[in-house]
């Protein structure tokens, strides 16, 4: 619970400090400034793809996770990430919890959501605005070799 109510913090942090004009950007904890740092780099397979509700079928889905994290305690900390694919590059944040990894991004037309287990099973979802439509995976994602 201690490093929750440090993540929380941390992303108050600069909120408050916009608030408190004399604060000079030096100041300001961020994600990049915090007392500890830590870069993540995954690299993910989802070998089931699930459109709506049509079911799974094999897929081969393999994404970059290009990740740097920052925080209070190294247990819980904020992350900024790059997810990589041939289609493209998504900026998403989220935080890691012991081992646990959780993001979001992308913009209105396309919602993305990856979670990732610490025995590395993981999901990743996209919701597409127009339809509406899911697009959901299934697979693993392992520290980058």
């Amino acid at each position: 619970m201690r490093g929750l109510v440090g993540l929380m913090l941390l992303a108050a942090l600069p909120c408050a400090a916009q608030d408190d004009v004399a604060e000079e950007d030096g100041d300001m904890m961020t994600v990049t400034t915090a007392p500890v740092q830590e870069d993540i780099q995954l690299d993910c397979v989802f070998d089931r793809e699930c459109l709506e509700d049509e079911g799974c079928t094999d897929g081969g889905f393999k994404p970059f996770l290009d990740a740097h994290a920052g925080g209070l305690d190294p247990e819980v900390l904020m992350v900024e990430a790059n997810l990589v694919a041939d289609a493209g590059t998504v900026f998403m944040m989220g935080a890691r919890d012991r081992g646990r990894l959780s993001l979001s991004g992308g913009d209105f037309e396309a919602r993305h959501l990856l979670t990732v287990a610490g025995d590395g099973a993981a999901r990743y979802t996209v919701h597409y605005a127009e339809g509406p439509m899911m697009v959901s995976y299934l697979g693993r994602c392992e520290v980058a070799q």
